[in-house]
């Protein structure tokens, strides 16, 4: 399971790749002025914060591919399966955007899904007893949010999430999982 996110991240350079040898680039070329490919996000959660760099592929005028590498650090306190749980760790993830208004550079709502996959260190405190638990964490989420362009600071998504945390690997006794609220802001200047 460790090897899961340098192998999700190998895939997703290879997609990238790909595609522009599909497209007969031979070398790097500007995009188009309104297309911003790469950037920041950050999303924040009851329990945590997951600051990480956001990267997309346009599909179509109205949907777009994005990655992202992130850090997900979380201080649950008693909303876990303990009395206290706090750490964090790395992951990534890859969705999808679709534009309401038909084209994602546009000022707009959107809507669309992305699955993120944690490796998490959680400490934990229960009763009088402590440890440490490793946890794969699979996150599958629904996302709406409105978009705008600005010509000096670039594109801003303002975004809401919903979607679970699902342990799929614990090493250790069992911490928190379950439904999961993400307010998130993407800049990508």
């Amino acid at each position: 399971m460790k090897l899961l996110l340098p192998l999700a991240l190998s895939i997703a350079s290879s997609l990238a790749l790909s595609s522009c040898a599909s497209q007969g680039l031979t070398s790097i070329e500007p995009a188009p002025p309104a297309y911003r490919p790469y950037g920041v996000e950050v999303q924040v959660y009851p329990a945590g914060i997951i600051p990480g760099l956001h990267a997309r592929y346009r599909l179509s005028d109205a949907d777009t591919l994005t990655f992202r590498l992130a850090a997900n650090l979380t201080d649950r306190q008693d909303f876990g399966e303990r009395e206290d749980e706090s750490g964090g760790g790395w992951g990534g993830g890859v969705g999808w955007r679709r534009a309401l208004s038909g084209d994602l550079d546009e000022t707009g709502w959107y809507f669309g899904a992305r699955v993120d996959v944690w490796d998490l260190s959680i400490d934990w405190r229960d009763r009088g007893r402590s440890g440490t638990t490793d946890i794969i964490v699979l996150q599958p989420t629904a996302e709406g949010g409105y978009g705008w362009t600005t010509e000096r600071a670039g594109r801003f998504e303002l975004g809401l999430g919903l979607g679970a945390e699902i342990n799929v690997d614990t090493q250790g006794e069992d911490v928190g999982e379950g439904a999961i609220l993400l307010l998130g802001l993407t800049w990508l200047p």
